[in-house]
């Protein structure tokens, strides 16, 4: 194993302790990774399949300097680190790089922090930055694709992703599209196997539009349309149908590039009460538009949706408003309490959401008891009607637990429920699981599943490989590593044919 230390600064050495007792993204599992690490060859339990050729990406929210308010810290705030586990003939190597954002670039050559979070509140004016600098700190820690043949790491409040290295995760710049965007791109781009394109959106909350377009595989656009936006929502992710590009807005509301919100230390975050739920279909081909009203609620994340005569499904989970008209700030609820008080807001939950075009409304059904986050479908059949989802999830938790526990197949044909919870004698915390086909698959669910888990005994993380078809069967291999993954957000399984 080779241990790179980052460049030191303010964080401190990894073993001076949190930099909180009490902010529980700044602890635990989420406490910082400070090395940035190359394993060649992990210990392997049991047998990698060798069909699985290429690498499972990672991102990771990582703090890399003290923050000005720890107590503060918003978990979506953390510098994007990503994680690379390689995958060729049955073995797997690992490395994992900070991406080097212009904001910290900056905050490393000052040797402190300069910027705000976006989210968290801390109450104090940001600092005064050098000219020239972004206003505000994008920290790439959202997800990370492939897409014309490079490996992008994303956020949402940028016109542009950033290019890296697929073998030693370098930052080698960022890839705008040729400057034909000017709003913030989604960090949810979703692919439909039936066009071969990928399909985003980006917002603008200056000229208040939604943008929604397609990319063929070399990245090439190939489809635009625009509409007007009332509302300044957050919005973290759609769906798509064959005809549609579909928007759920909740109650929540964000401004990241407010004169009073981030750069006033206010967090760009906030709480509509009694705001109703608003529905966005925008016609792929031809960009006519339709709204309607729903009751509040927020769509955290959409595992697929697809067209049955005059209704769409969407499937997605969801985090209902359960007071309405609270007055609170947001960011100390959402998407889980920073604060020991009543919450406005459910945990993530699993929904059916359908949408009747003929009737012009829109029905909401919970699926199961358990929670639910992080759902993934067999990208194969996205945008026409799956039978299985898979997400990382709370069931029989512990009465101390305080996130996931395990992880989830519906069947949505049949009903049934499977749970993952890889060890009965304490619990581990999963993170997003990522189904990878087998090649010329005979069923949806032939193929793999690929997820990182938290394990607090070892503190430290591993690479975990389900059967789809056995999914709360043994594990097929578990890879480990000595040190932990701080859970982040999304990633995806690359081939190593679909980059250069």
């Amino acid at each position: 194993m080779l241990n790179q230390p980052s460049q030191p600064d303010a964080s401190g050495p990894p073993d001076s302790g949190p930099w909180s007792v009490t902010n529980p993204f700044l602890q635990g599992p989420f406490e910082p990774l400070f090395n940035e690490i190359v394993v060649r060859d992990l210990e392997i339990v049991g047998k990698v399949p060798v069909e699985l050729d290429g690498s499972l990406y990672r991102a990771s929210s990582n703090q890399h300097a003290r923050p000005e308010s720890p107590e503060k810290f918003h978990w979506f705030d953390g510098d994007g680190m990503v994680h690379a586990f390689r995958i060729r003939d049955g073995k797997v190597s690992y490395c994992n790089r900070f991406v080097e954002t212009d904001g910290l670039k900056l905050e490393r050559a000052a040797g402190r922090p300069l910027y705000n979070g976006i989210y968290g509140a801390t109450g104090k004016a940001q600092r005064d930055l050098p000219p020239g600098s972004p206003m505000i700190k994008s920290v790439a820690n959202i997800n990370v694709i492939a897409l014309a043949g490079r490996v992008l790491a994303m956020h949402e409040v940028d016109s542009f992703y950033w290019h890296l290295d697929p073998d030693n995760l370098d930052t080698l710049g960022k890839f705008d599209f040729d400057g034909r965007f000017n709003s913030m791109l989604t960090a949810h781009p979703h692919f439909d196997p039936a066009t071969n394109e990928m399909l985003a959106y980006g917002l603008n909350y200056q000229e208040m539009f939604v943008e929604c377009m397609s990319f063929s595989p070399a990245g090439r656009v190939t489809s635009h349309v625009k509409t007007d936006m009332p509302i300044k929502a957050f919005v973290h992710d759609f769906i798509f149908t064959e005809n549609y590009y579909i928007f759920f807005f909740g109650p929540l509301r964000v401004d990241p590039y407010g004169k009073d919100t981030v750069i006033q230390g206010n967090g760009a975050l906030s709480f509509e009460a009694d705001s109703p739920g608003r529905v966005l279909l925008i016609h792929r081909k031809s960009g006519a538009v339709k709204w309607l009203e729903t009751r509040s609620f927020t769509c955290d994340h959409y595992l697929n949706a697809y067209e049955l005569g005059d209704k769409v499904i969407v499937d997605a989970t969801v985090t209902d408003t359960m007071i309405p008209g609270a007055h609170v700030n947001a960011a100390e609820f959402f998407p889980f309490p920073l604060v020991n008080e009543p919450s406005p807001f459910s945990g993530p939950q699993l929904w059916r959401l359908t949408i009747d075009l003929a009737r012009d409304s829109v029905s909401t059904d919970r699926i199961g008891e358990f929670g639910a986050e992080f759902v993934r479908p067999n990208e194969g059949v996205m945008g026409r009607k799956h039978r299985y989802g898979y997400m990382a999830g709370t069931h029989a938790p512990a009465p101390d637990n305080r996130g996931f526990n395990c992880l989830i197949k519906h069947d949505y044909e049949t009903g049934r429920t499977q749970f993952q919870h890889l060890c009965s004698a304490y619990e581990m915390l999963p993170g997003e699981p990522i189904y990878v086909a087998r090649q010329d698959a005979t069923a949806e669910d032939d193929g793999w599943i690929l997820a990182v888990w938290y394990d607090p005994r070892r503190n430290a993380s591993e690479l975990v490989i389900l059967a789809a078809q056995d999914f709360d069967g043994e594990p097929i291999a578990r890879i480990k590593l000595d040190h932990r993954v701080p859970p982040g957000f999304h990633g995806n399984w690359i081939p190593r044919s679909a980059v250069r």
